[in-house]
């Protein structure tokens, strides 16, 4: 029996339009990050270039801009050094 056979595939969840009720945490080229207040928690997202990158909750929309910016922070040193060759 395959271990993995029991999960499903998760779909990927479009790009936000203006009719879906989300904060917008950030939003400068290639980035956008979107919070959602799930009533339990924030359920946030960024994109690059409309696509998902990450995903992740926090429990008040504060942490979420913290969160954001955290991984957008890692985002940018990542892509410094793949620009400088390391």
């Amino acid at each position: 029996m395959d271990f993995f056979s029991n999960f499903k595939s998760a779909v990927t969840p479009a790009f936000p339009c203006e009719a879906d009720k989300l904060t917008k945490l950030y939003d400068i080229e290639p980035y956008t990050a979107f919070s959602e207040d799930l009533e339990f928690m924030w359920r946030w997202t960024i994109y690059r270039d409309q696509k998902l990158v990450q995903e992740g909750c926090s429990l008040t929309l504060d942490a979420s801009r913290r969160a954001v910016d955290h991984v957008l922070a890692f985002f940018s040193v990542s892509a410094k050094s793949q620009c400088l060759g390391e």
